[in-house]
């Protein structure tokens, strides 16, 4: 199924295990549920063309929902599809050109996290 190049990626996955894959050049990423590996490898290239991506590889695995409770109320987390992107060459502002950012002004614990779409709407646009 052919899908709209902007529409394929969601957001980035930024967990521990994630940030370690990143120093293997492997990028987590959520993606829409109708993507396939094919539609998530074309809008990777295109859509970050400039920092010259080239994608070697993608995993495609679908997180199932979990059961969650909040009271006596019983309900869901939603589910999501998942991809692994590794690169042969360039890379993926997922965090920004700073990354994350300590600041300072509030406190010596709290984080910016760098705004991933105004990055990627930026990347599309040059």
């Amino acid at each position: 199924m052919k899908m709209n190049v902007n529409d394929v990626i969601k957001k980035p996955i930024i967990t521990e295990k994630s940030s370690d894959l990143l120093s293997k050049n492997v990028y987590t990423l959520e993606v829409d549920s109708r993507a396939s590996k094919i539609d998530v490898k074309i809008a990777i290239e295109t859509i970050f063309s400039k920092s010259g991506a080239k994608v070697s590889k993608v995993n495609i695995m679908k997180v199932k929902q979990k059961s969650k409770r909040l009271g006596k109320y019983d309900g869901f987390k939603k589910g999501y599809k998942k991809a692994m992107i590794t690169l042969s060459e360039g890379s993926i502002p997922v965090y920004g050109a700073e990354g994350v950012v300590n600041n300072e002004a509030k406190s010596k614990k709290s984080i910016k996290i760098i705004d991933t779409d105004k990055i990627m709407k930026e990347a599309e646009g040059e």
